[in-house]
């Protein structure tokens, strides 16, 4: 009886044992996991940004943010998303109001353009084409190798390539809105760097003279590029100088007239510059042809204009503060061509 009574006391002494063993080993086990959701993955997982219903969170904030800057660098140029990880974030935003106004455009995104527009940016087809079975295996060679590089997943990548690309198609979108005929006005501008009365007068009597106003540009402006014909703004429609708009087109809003033809503006002061700036319309066309250039502008303008609309319709909340900030930036390890010295403070110097 004494022996079994020790047998079963070792056996309690070996269980009791082996409990401590398994509870350390628990520890040993939970203690890290439970500090690293805690610590990393928790504040990860936190949203930086709220877009109607969507959710963007820290991590998603940072894959947009390596995807874009590998992909400059691929192409050899300096990543610029912003000065700022606001207007990152704000870029974010843009594209999911886009992707969620894409009913209203009647816009859709196939597969393949998700892929050309990836490819295009990195530069690996001129021409676009991956009908083949070798193409299409060297594309998802490629792709998987650039995801690799910056630890993405599938399904971030085609996230953010399609929502960008519904931001480009709205854009063209709204383009089509813009009439192709408009009024025009002929602008010139003369930059002096001080002015008196007497200077203006004589600048307004040669123009009623019937001078020619491109020469007296040049003449009279202080600005080197007039001689080259920078002076020279010519036909312009409404919006392609906000800030000379009213003067130039008047305001029925608020009851302000257009300047006259062939008369001088007030001056505007370029305080960059340390110029004084007046303008001059040299003629009128009521339908005149939309330039290129002016379409492209007026188009950035129409999108801008359209986020600004869209953004008080649509819930938008930014979780942009010191903790987002500063885990971000920490968090954003670029798969960089740049030297290791200038990863740092990648979003913001």
């Amino acid at each position: 009886m004494e022996i079994l009574d020790k047998i079963n006391s070792k056996r309690r002494i070996k269980s009791k044992l082996l409990l401590v063993v398994l509870i350390l080993f628990a520890l040993l086990t939970i203690v890290p996991t439970a500090n690293y959701f805690i610590q990393v993955k928790l504040p990860y997982e936190k949203t930086a940004l709220k877009v109607g219903q969507t959710n963007f969170t820290r991590e998603n904030v940072v894959d947009f943010i390596r995807f874009n800057q590998r992909l400059s660098e691929e192409q050899g140029v300096n990543f610029d998303l912003g000065s700022s990880l606001f207007e990152s974030l704000q870029l974010i935003a843009e594209n999911e109001i886009a992707f969620l106004s894409a009913a209203e455009y009647g816009i859709v995104v196939d597969q393949w353009e998700i892929d050309e527009a990836f490819f295009i940016r990195l530069g690996f087809f001129n021409d676009f084409d991956i009908d083949t079975d070798e193409a299409q295996e060297a594309f998802n060679e490629k792709k998987l190798q650039f995801l690799n590089q910056i630890q993405l997943s599938e399904d971030s990548y085609q996230d953010i390539v399609r929502k960008g690309l519904f931001r480009e198609k709205l854009r063209r979108e709204l383009s089509r809105e813009i009439p192709s005929i408009q009024l025009h006005k002929y602008i010139y501008e003369i930059s002096l760097d001080e002015i008196s009365q007497s200077m203006i007068s004589e600048i307004q009597r040669n123009i009623d003279k019937g001078g020619d106003i491109d020469q007296i540009v040049k003449r009279y402006s202080v600005d080197p590029e007039a001689s080259r014909g920078i002076g020279d703004l010519g036909w312009t429609p409404i919006g392609i100088y906000p800030s000379l708009d009213q003067t130039l087109f008047g305001s029925l809003q608020d009851n302000i007239s257009s300047l006259s033809v062939k008369k001088l503006s007030d001056p505007f002061i370029d305080q960059e510059n340390s110029l004084y700036k007046f303008y001059i319309i040299a003629d009128i066309s009521d339908s005149h042809e939309l330039s290129e250039d002016h379409l492209d502008i007026l188009s950035d303008q129409a999108l801008i204009s359209f986020f600004a609309k869209k953004s008080m319709e649509v819930n938008l909340e930014y979780g942009l503060d010191n903790e987002t900030f500063n885990l971000i930036n920490e968090r954003v390890k670029i798969a960089s061509i740049l030297p290791e010295g200038n990863q740092d403070n990648v979003i913001i110097e």
